[in-house]
């Protein structure tokens, strides 16, 4: 996939990612599968995008930074939405601070990308074509933190991982 295709997918499943945040939708464990397939899909565009190139030790420590920050702030946003019980379903909805933590956590993405061209051109590429495992990581860190959260919920049906079909 090349850069301008990413960056194009990537805006396209970050508005979509903000949009499902924002608004009233019922929790289930099978949220987090989404996380999985982003990270999936990201891992190989990763793949694809570095080939066989040469990456420095320091645009992977740039990634690893990006990867973490994004699951940092992924734990973040999960406090920052609300969720209720209503005939026996869990329910969430973030607000204002959920989606600015997103544009946030992009904001450090692209810093980290500016930064790995410049510092450790070889990287470029790497952290460049990163941002759908960003996502996946940073959406799988809320969502877990969410589940647990659910979980503590008077009226709240079992959630576990292992419900996910």
């Amino acid at each position: 996939m090349n850069g301008m295709l990413s960056v194009v997918i990537g805006v396209a499943v970050l508005g979509w990612v903000i949009w499902n945040q924002v608004r009233v939708r019922e929790f289930t464990p099978k949220r987090v599968r989404v996380a999985g397939i982003l990270g999936i899909v990201g891992v190989v565009e990763i793949a694809q995008a570095t080939g066989l190139a040469q990456v420095s030790t320091l645009g992977w420590v740039l990634l690893v930074t990006g990867l973490a920050v994004g699951a940092a702030l992924g734990l973040l946003r999960a406090a920052t939405v609300n969720l209720w019980v209503a005939d026996g379903k869990v329910f969430t909805q973030g607000h204002w601070g959920t989606a600015a933590l997103w544009l946030v956590g992009i904001g450090v993405h692209v810093g980290l990308d500016v930064l790995a061209g410049v510092v450790a051109p070889s990287a470029a590429t790497l952290n460049s074509s990163s941002i759908l495992l960003f996502i996946a990581v940073s959406l799988g860190a809320q969502g877990l933190v969410t589940m647990q959260r659910a979980r503590s919920l008077p009226g709240a049906p079992a959630m576990t991982l292992e419900r996910v079909r």
